[in-house]
């Protein structure tokens, strides 16, 4: 019994062993996380959301910059005047013209007058007041182009109509009728398709000097 002694006490002490390592439990193995499905929200609130392509009318009224109000007042305000004061006169001299000579020579003379001179003077006092509030900034042809056919379309209604120039009524409605809405047309056509403004210095642009200290 001696002799199996050391043997029993092996067995005891492997015995004791297993039941501890039977008692502790292992580290359980925890499911990997996905990183990129925890931060795909986050990273998705802090982008910023793409900006949305700007159309080539709204870079161009970018450009342009904000209305300028004294232009507009300026130019619209010369084109009534001018033509309240012009109209009647050259409605006079193509009426003169008309009833000079016979045939239809006169009478071709005074339609041409009266269909393409007034816009010419009416549009060109606005336009010399316009450079004269901004300079270089009125271009001249879209808003000649759009009293001109303007004007075209009341002349020829009036005609076609059996309106008389030489009375004072007839005369008096053609004329208050196109200073507000030729001048009107020509002033917002101007202000659609004025030139872009400077644009400001940027950096690269700036001069540099150098300032020298002297210590004594």
């Amino acid at each position: 019994m001696q002799g199996h002694r050391p043997t029993l006490l092996a067995g005891c002490l492997a015995l004791v062993a297993c039941a501890g390592e039977l008692r502790e439990p292992g580290p359980t193995a925890t499911p990997p996380t996905s990183t990129a499905a925890v931060a795909t929200p986050e990273a998705a609130a802090s982008e910023p959301a793409p900006a949305p392509a700007t159309t080539r009318r709204e870079r161009r009224r970018r450009e342009r910059g904000p209305t300028d109000g004294n232009f507009v007042f300026s130019h619209f305000s010369a084109g009534v005047f001018s033509t309240i004061i012009i109209q009647p006169a050259t409605y006079f001299v193509a009426t003169r013209v008309g009833e000079t000579g016979h045939g239809l020579g006169p009478a071709i003379g005074a339609l041409m007058l009266g269909a393409f001179l007034p816009p010419i003077l009416n549009y060109t006092v606005q336009w010399a007041v316009g450079r004269t509030i901004a300079p270089g900034r009125d271009r001249f042809w879209p808003g000649f182009l759009v009293n001109q056919i303007s004007h075209l379309g009341i002349f020829i209604g009036a005609v076609v109509g059996g309106a008389d120039f030489r009375n004072l009524g007839h005369a008096t409605a053609i004329v208050l009728g196109e200073a507000f809405l030729n001048s009107g047309l020509a002033t917002i056509t101007a202000e659609l398709t004025r030139r872009p403004r400077n644009p400001t210095p940027t950096a690269a642009n700036e001069m540099i000097v150098p300032v020298l200290e002297f210590k004594f």
